[in-house]
């Protein structure tokens, strides 16, 4: 009976200590490019990500591209985030999975608003 106890004991203290532990695996670095069906980078696009719900809230976060048609994005919690890019009649759309890659790089093509292909779900 003592040795059940003590394997208990362990197996208790284990569990516990195991149990415990979260892996923390951010911050998150996203890179959004944006290029046109051409592949062509294009600057000055205003880039969303969005999230009805994040792990503090609603995601809302804005940039715009540069020069080389990038735009940086920094989050710390794992979540599932939508893309949208705008510049003036043109639109494309992605989504981005932060899970388990720190650096994380999406390229979104814009395309006419009139196009429905451009990776935006329905309005």
């Amino acid at each position: 009976m003592r040795s059940f106890s003590k394997v208990f004991l362990f197996f208790s203290l284990l569990l516990l200590f195991t149990a415990c532990e979260q892996e923390v695996l951010g911050p998150y670095n996203l890179r959004v490019r944006v290029v046109n069906s051409n592949g062509i980078p294009v600057q000055n696009v205003d880039v969303r990500l969005y999230a009805p719900i994040g792990s503090d809230g609603t995601v809302n976060y804005y940039n715009r591209t540069d020069i080389a048609g990038y735009a940086s994005f920094e989050y710390k919690y794992t979540s599932f985030l939508r893309i949208d890019a705008t510049k003036s009649s043109w639109k494309g759309c992605a989504f981005a999975e932060l899970s388990d890659q720190n650096d994380l790089e999406v390229v979104v093509v814009i395309k006419p608003f009139s196009d429905t292909d451009n990776g935006c779900p329905p309005a």
